[in-house]
């Protein structure tokens, strides 16, 4: 039987999306203590990061969702599975960093476009 090579390592969806979320949460004080002339930069690592605990999420939702088992697509339970996955690729980023209270974060280009 083939083994996983981190099997027993703790290491999970869930235990990588709450790792990737105290990372983000670190950077999210780093950026509110940066001095105006660091600002940019922690920005764009706190995006980077809110971008990673979203494709996070993304994969445990589906991980979730294949655990499931076979559903028939037709069925209300399959689309009861995939809503959550929705709503998280729905908000993007930019509700990542919402929920962060970082969206002061968010690129300018991406605050013109949605203005």
């Amino acid at each position: 039987m083939a083994q996983w090579v981190g099997q027993f390592t703790g290491l999970s969806h869930t235990s990588k999306v709450a790792d990737a979320e105290e990372t983000l949460r670190t950077a999210v004080a780093a950026f509110r203590a940066a001095v105006p002339a660091e600002t940019a930069a922690k920005a764009e690592a706190v995006r980077r990061l809110a971008a990673r605990v979203l494709d996070l999420r993304v994969k445990l939702l589906k991980a979730r969702r294949n655990a499931y088992g076979p559903v028939d697509r037709a069925s209300a339970t399959a689309e009861q599975l995939r809503e959550p996955e929705r709503a998280a690729l729905v908000a993007g980023v930019a509700g990542i960093l919402a929920e962060f209270a970082a969206a002061d974060a968010q690129a300018p280009e991406a605050e013109s476009r949605s203005g």
